[in-house]
Parts: C-alpha cells; sequence; structure tokens
C-alpha cells in the first residue's frame, strides 16, 4: 500500500491537460502516419468478423484464422487486377480511335470562324493560348515522371507498413479490446461497451450503404450505357461502381471516362455524330450526377447512418478539405460517430438517463469476447 498523498483536483487537471498536450503533439509530429495507421485500422476493422466467426465456429487458433483470413484477402487483392484486366483491355479494344481523323478534326476546328457583331473570329486565335499553356504544363515532363517514380516506390513502401500493421492489429484486436476496457473504470464498463456497440453500427452501416450504393450506381451506369449502345457499357459500369467510393469527384471521373468512351466509340445504332453522341452521354451522365449527389448519397449513407443530406453533403466537403481523399472518403461515419460521442456527454453533463441513446438493432454476443480470449 502507497503511503504516498492522492492528487489534489488540481494535479489531476494539470495532468491531464499536460497529457492532451502531448498527445496532440505527437499526433502532429507523426501526422504523415496517420492515414496509412486509419487505413490498416478499416482493414482490421472489416476482417475481425470473418476471423471471430472461424475461432468460434473452428478449432483454430486465432493467429492461424488470422493468417488464413489475411492471406484469403490479399489473394482477393491480387485476383482483381489478374482476372479484371483481360476484360478492360477487350472493352478498350472496341474504341474506334482514329488519329488522323482526330487530327482532322481538331484541325478544322482551329480554322473554323465565327461571326460576332460583325467581326470574324477565326478559332486558330483562341486555341493558341490554350496550347501554349499546354506546352509550359508539359515541358517538364521528365520531371514530372521521375516524381510519379518516386510516389510509386514510395506508396509501395506504404502498402507494406499499411499491410503488415492491419495484420497484427487483426492478430491482436481482441487483445488491444481487453487492454482498452482495463482503464475503464467498472462502474462505466457498462456504458462504454453500449457507445461501442453504437459505434460499432454506425461503421457497418457505413460500409454496407457505401458497397449497395456503388452496386446501384454501377448497374444503372452499365444499364444505360449499354441502352445507349456503347459497346464497353460493362467496364463503364465497373468504373461507376468502383469510383462511387470517392463521393462527388469519383462520379465525376467515371463521367469523364464516359464521354471520352462515348466520343470515340459511338453507338451501335443511334445515328449521331460523334460530338453528338458524346454530348448526349454528358447529359446521362449529369442528370445521374444529380440524382446520385441529391438522391442517393444522402438517403442511402445518410439514413444508415441517421444523418441528414445536408449533414452528409457538407460533411463530405469539409472531411475532404480537412482529410484530403480519406477524409472525403470518411466524413460521414466520423460525424455520426461524433453524434453518438457528443450525446453521451451531453447526457451526462445534464445527468439525462439514459445515457447513451440506442437504437434497435441485433445485439452483439455478450460472450462473443470471452471465447475469442480463450483462442489468444
Amino acid at each position: 500500500m502507497s503511503t504516498a498523498p492522492p492528487w489534489t483536483p488540481s494535479t489531476k487537471r494539470t495532468i491531464f491537460i499536460i497529457s492532451l498536450i502531448l498527445i496532440g503533439l505527437a499526433i502532429w509530429q507523426f501526422s504523415i502516419v496517420l492515414a496509412p495507421l486509419v487505413v490498416a485500422v478499416i482493414i482490421a476493422y472489416l476482417l475481425k468478423p470473418p476471423v471471430d466467426w472461424l475461432t468460434q465456429r473452428t478449432p483454430l487458433k486465432r493467429g492461424l484464422a488470422a493468417a488464413i483470413v489475411y492471406i484469403g484477402f490479399l489473394i482477393v487483392l491480387g485476383l482483381i487486377p489478374t482476372l479484371g484486366t483481360p476484360l478492360v483491355l477487350q472493352q478498350i479494344r472496341q474504341i474506334d480511335f482514329d488519329i488522323q481523323e482526330f487530327n482532322t478534326q481538331l484541325n478544322e476546328a482551329m480554322d473554323y470562324e465565327v461571326v460576332v457583331g460583325g467581326l470574324n473570329i477565326n478559332m486558330n486565335v483562341l486555341i493558341e493560348p490554350v496550347t501554349g499553356s499546354l506546352d509550359q504544363i508539359f515541358s517538364p515532363l521528365a520531371t514530372w515522371a521521375a516524381n510519379v517514380a518516386v510516389g510509386i516506390a514510395g506508396g509501395l513502401i506504404w502498402a507494406i507498413f499499411i499491410f503488415v500493421v492491419g495484420f497484427y492489429l487483426l492478430l491482436d484486436a481482441n487483445s488491444l479490446s481487453q487492454w482498452l476496457d482495463s482503464w475503464i473504470p467498472p462502474d462505466y464498463q457498462q456504458e462504454v461497451r453500449l457507445l461501442r456497440r453504437e459505434v460499432d453500427r454506425v461503421w457497418k452501416a457505413y460500409f454496407i450503404g457505401q458497397l449497395t450504393l456503388a452496386l446501384i450506381v454501377g448497374i444503372i451506369i452499365g444499364t444505360a450505357t449499354a441502352i445507349l449502345g456503347i459497346q464497353s457499357a460493362i467496364l463503364l459500369g465497373i468504373v461507376a461502381a468502383l469510383l462511387e467510393l470517392i463521393p462527388n469527384w469519383g462520379y465525376s471521373i467515371s463521367g469523364i471516362v464516359g464521354v471520352i468512351f462515348a466520343y470515340f466509340q459511338g453507338s451501335s445504332y443511334i445515328p449521331l455524330p460523334a460530338w453528338a453522341f458524346a454530348l448526349l452521354v454528358a447529359g446521362f451522365y449529369f442528370v445521374m450526377w444529380q440524382i446520385d449527389t441529391n438522391y442517393l448519397v444522402p438517403r442511402i449513407i445518410g439514413q444508415r447512418l441517421r444523418l441528414s443530406p445536408a449533414v452528409v453533403i457538407v460533411g463530405i466537403i469539409a472531411g475532404a478539405s480537412v482529410g484530403g481523399a480519406l477524409g472525403l472518403l470518411l466524413a460521414a461515419p466520423t460525424i455520426a460517430t461524433t453524434r453518438v460521442l457528443s450525446s453521451y456527454l451531453y447526457r451526462r453533463l445534464l445527468d439525462l438517463e439514459p445515457y447513451v441513446i440506442t437504437y434497435p438493432g441485433k445485439p452483439a454476443p455478450p460472450t462473443a469476447d470471452k471465447n475469442q480470449s480463450k483462442k489468444d
């Protein structure tokens, strides 16, 4: 038994504030590791349910179950480009791209004259500044290529970091959970378990919603472009589904890809010039973008997270400005998680019971962690 006197409230507050400052400085100093670490945590979070399932229903130890699931995950990641590349190449080969004809059309456009108020304006005069700017942009091509090579090498290193850290987080998930629980006073453990369940519900709903949204958009784009007569409709549907995981920006990129395919590939039965058909497809993508942004995303993602459409849209913009691509992807579940924690703090401060607002859902088995700890 220690004979030292207990800390006074002022000492506790001082230590707490100093700890928060040190934690903030550490996060700021090592912020370069934060994004890859978040990705590793997400991978471990997504793979934890199948590992738990194996350890509960088979005699496998957690280490072996984690290795099996993780190796399977890496194999699937490797098979996606391996199996998808032939389809992509086959779809790309269907593009009718005549360089000579495109060059002729470009020269004709540059020689085209427009009459405005009795004044003849040659399009070449308007295009020359643009081409000059393009020359300035592409002149340091060698430097740009070197930077891309360095970026690829750095990306490979970060990928190794993510997969290694992700595996160890998956392997020690239950141990880490038990270690964190050991820091919680016994009187608060029930509340923390409820909070954890609600936060877990938020993130599961987000990932399920994103997968649902990607499938819906991919099917709509693939079907619609096939109806319009684009032979590479399957590829456009796959591109739209994958890029839908990047809110707003992803759909814009898939729209550009669709318009390019429409221009160079044309329609199999609609008798329109290339530029007119590309304009038609661009109009379809624009309408679909409005439906996706203002209807599908807020209702599929927003309803699952119990967030209003306005909050989802504003959160996406704020997340992109603060955290870049990762902040853009995780803005909605982060807002929903903040809402859960803020609600708990608010009700605690005002002594409003119940302190944790729970929503209907399938509760986690209460003995799951115990079963897992026996096999660790």
